[in-house]
């Protein structure tokens, strides 16, 4: 439910909005209303002085945006920094901006660092300024380096603002963490930074960058990251962005890794067992719950779905539609051939899988793409097999030099999407949207742009040539309507911080790895400010790589929804399906399982308007494969099973505990172990290579050990962690209980081997005494654990006291 709007790129103008915020209460407990001021006291109180915000500014806000003023000044009552996540386009920017003016009007802070994208600061400017902070802003990334220098002692003198590039942080961060802070005379040793604050803070996710490194070198009171993808890959990146602004919260990576996202990643798999999946849901539960206090994410179908008089009017509908392509004729026949090449690579051809994979994606997207040397690889691992089209293809890139970012004269037969785009733009401009298409690569722009020139069509374009000067000025003129209908955009520079809210239809023309990109390309159009319903087109051909990278997607994207949104998710994929990347497509590429799979999962939830069945319709005339509706993925309710708690003690882990806690509690008496050097010493004499072996075999024997205390330990550990509800999973305990049960036999093997060979060449009372000193303590253990056996039997489920017997035993 919105207060009134700010007039900047993230929101909408604020008239529209003003009456229905004006009888509205925003204050809270512990806030309190001075004449013309908001404000919220310190926790606990009296620790600082009250936060205070001129109340002109606090009601330009949203009511997401006050209640993330209210998180924010909770992290800085508990001296900590957090991670801001709401999803893009709802206003991240503006909130952080208020907050920041009202720790310089209330006197609680001197000096900010604001670390962005060259493209977003001069959006941080126009939201900086809105708020009355023009004065404090200083510019840090001019290229005079005395400039640079002057602002920055200015800043560290002074106090202010000061904004600045990732790139120029990795190259000054000794400067930028400030030599001089404070009166110097009076021995004041204040933090040089109150805050730094990272927009697109993702960036950063990879802890061993430079970039990276050097941002944690800068010393501050307060690490705010602002992402709207705070997943781009793995959960490990998760844990990069709190490792920087709240350290303490998750352990170590190390700990990480086993706590929380290996037992996430099982349960995400569309194969795994109920067992995992309940241990999935624990670890989302907890991690959800940990990160809680730091972790701020607000999604649009949440804070504007209540009502839908309110949503139609903040927030317009999305659809998004993949839509699955079929390869043309001459693209089939040159993907087929590549991946004959690499499956038969010689010592003259070796490929490694990126540029493979990369090939395979060119081919995808357009054939006249390819460089030449892959065009001259295929040409010479192939010979004559193909037919015309498709060698003649080959023959023009190498001859008329077409790999190069020149204009493309483009063949409209041989790429399937541009075949889609045309037809679909027609459509489009002729009742009046306005379309954004984005790639991630540029040469597949220059194609677009031919053939969408070709046609007659106008259009506008922004990517990594084009200066960030240009790129304001075809912004405004494409958001003003005095520039063209049809904006080209690369995915990484037009994807990233743009507003571009007269689009209200996106395409997508090919799918990233990493499906933050995508779907940061999509709000560009779809956020705060958006006036018409909104339709994507995410393009993937059928049976390529393409539909394995979009699996890996939805894969990625369950994962996240797992870990930080909803904890039952629907599993669409498993692993191994995304893997072979490499791999020929069994039913060929005019149809796409991925695409049959979804549709009938999605069947009975799929309702549409008249209009948008229509335009299904005239899509489906297009030539393609099918249409699958991408909103509707983890929409579906999800049930994890409850376990029988019968099977509890159908496989008692007795051998296993006993073995579990020999290791522990005779640790210094395991098995290799207790050949110390006393008993080979007393070997026979003149048998130096035979110790040495010796010595080796028992090295070879302690490290199978620790790889079965390791299995063990992961054993017991479900047993101890499953909650009390829920019981085993057989079948994964069985399979885990046969791989431990086989190291054990081949280690005692082993070791009686070995036993043997000592016990021809030492005293046989030395050999006697170490056998019955092991069997006092395996008996002493298998007491112990056929009381805790007795006492889990006399009752029918795993109360808590068994299972704090069964982890005192077993740790």
């Amino acid at each position: 439910m919105p207060g009134e709007a700010a007039t900047d790129g993230d929101n909408p103008p604020a008239a529209p909005m003003a009456q229905h915020h004006q009888h509205e209460s925003a204050d809270s407990d512990g806030d309190r209303k001075e004449e013309g001021l908001f404000t919220m006291e310190a926790e606990p109180a009296g620790a600082m002085e009250p936060y205070k915000l001129p109340r002109r500014l606090f009601q330009m806000l949203y009511r997401h945006q006050q209640e993330g003023l209210r998180w924010l000044w909770a992290l800085h009552c508990k001296a900590t920094g957090g991670i801001l996540a709401d999803e893009m386009g709802l206003g991240k920017t503006m909130l952080v901006s208020g907050f920041l003016a009202g720790l310089f009007h209330s006197g609680l802070i001197k000096r900010s660092l604001i670390v962005a994208p060259k493209s977003v600061l001069t959006h941080w400017v126009k939201e900086l300024s809105a708020v009355g902070l023009e004065d404090k802003i200083r510019d840090y990334t001019g290229t005079s380096i005395n400039d640079r220098s002057h602002q920055l002692q200015c800043i560290l003198k002074e106090g202010g603002i000061l904004l600045t590039t990732y790139d120029i942080v990795r190259n000054n961060s000794s400067l930028i963490r400030g030599n001089y802070c404070g009166d110097a005379n009076n021995g004041d040793e204040e933090m040089p930074w109150d805050y730094v604050i990272l927009d697109e803070g993702h960036i950063m996710r990879n802890l061993k960058t430079q970039r990276a490194q050097s941002l944690f070198q800068i010393r501050s009171a307060h690490r705010i990251v602002i992402t709207g993808t705070p997943y781009q890959n793995n959960l490990m990146e998760m844990w990069a962005l709190f490792y920087f602004c709240c350290p303490d919260i998750l352990g170590d990576k190390d700990e990480f890794k086993v706590r929380y996202e290996k037992p996430l990643l099982c349960g995400n798999d569309k194969n795994a067992t109920d067992q995992e999946k309940h241990m999935s849901l624990k670890a989302a539960n907890e991690f959800k719950e940990r990160i809680k206090p730091y972790f701020l994410r607000r999604l649009e179908s949440e804070l504007f779905g209540n009502s839908f008089e309110e949503k139609d009017k903040i927030l317009p509908q999305k659809n998004e539609l993949t839509i699955w392509l079929k390869l043309t004729s001459c693209q089939r026949q040159l993907y087929e051939a590549f991946l004959k090449l690499v499956h038969s690579q010689t010592e003259a051809l070796k490929l490694s899988s990126l540029e493979a994979i990369t090939i395979l994606k060119t081919i995808c997207d357009h054939p006249l793409l390819l460089t030449q040397r892959a065009a001259e690889d295929i040409r010479e691992g192939m010979g004559t097999i193909w037919n015309n089209q498709a060698m003649c293809l080959v023959e023009r890139i190498l001859e008329d030099g077409l790999h190069v970012d020149n204009v493309l004269q483009v063949v409209r037969d041989v790429s399937c999407k541009i075949g889609f785009i045309l037809p679909l733009l027609k459509n489009l401009v002729e009742e009046g949207h306005n379309v954004l298409i984005f790639s991630q690569s540029r040469k597949m722009l220059n194609a677009i742009q031919e053939s969408i020139v070709s046609e007659g069509h106008k259009l506008l374009r922004i990517d990594g040539n084009t200066k960030v000067s240009e790129r304001a000025k075809i912004v405004k003129d494409f958001q003003d309507g005095s520039g063209a209908p049809i904006l080209l955009l690369s995915s990484q520079v037009g994807g990233l911080g743009n507003t571009l809210t007269k689009a209200n239809r996106v395409i997508i023309v090919d799918p990233s790895w990493n499906p933050s990109t995508d779907n940061q390309s999509v709000s560009r159009a779809y956020r705060i400010g958006q006036r018409k319903d909104v339709i994507v087109y995410r393009l993937v051909t059928c049976g390529t790589i393409e539909e394995k990278i979009y699996k890996l997607q939805v894969f990625k994207g369950g994962l996240f929804k797992t870990a930080v949104e909803h904890t039952e998710q629907a599993q669409y994929f498993n692993q191994e399906d995304m893997r072979e990347y490499l791999s020929s497509p069994t039913e060929g590429f005019d149809v796409s399982p991925t695409q049959h799979q979804l549709q009938e999962e999605h069947s009975q939830q799929l309702v549409m308007d008249e209009s948008l069945r229509k335009h299904i319709q005239f899509l489906e005339q297009q030539g393609i494969a099918g249409v699958s509706h991408h909103s509707l993925l983890f929409q579906r309710p999800v049930i994890i099973p409850t376990l029988d708690d019968s099977v509890v003690l159908d496989r008692k882990p007795k051998d296993i505990l006993v073995r579990r806690c020999f290791a522990k509690r005779g640790r210094a008496l395991a098995p290799e172990q207790t050949i110390d050097d006393d008993m080979l010493k007393n070997m026979k004499t003149g048998r130096a290579n035979e110790i040495y072996e010796i010595r080796k075999e028992m090295a070879s024997l302690e490290e199978t050990r620790r790889h079965i205390r390791g299995l063990e330990h992961e054993y017991v550990r479900e047993l101890v962690e499953m909650p009390d509800s829920a019981s085993w999973d057989k079948r994964h305990l069985e399979k885990t209980r046969e791989q431990i049960d086989g190291l054990h036999r081949e280690y005692a093997a082993r070791f009686d081997e070995m036993m043997e060979r000592i016990k021809q060449r030492t005293t046989c009372d030395m050999v006697e005494k170490m056998a019955r000193e092991m069997m006092e303590l395996d008996q002493e253990l298998i007491a112990d654990f056929d009381e805790m056996v007795e006492t889990m039997m006399q009752t029918s489920k795993l109360d808590g006291e068994v299972v704090r017997s069964l982890a005192f035993l077993c740790e």
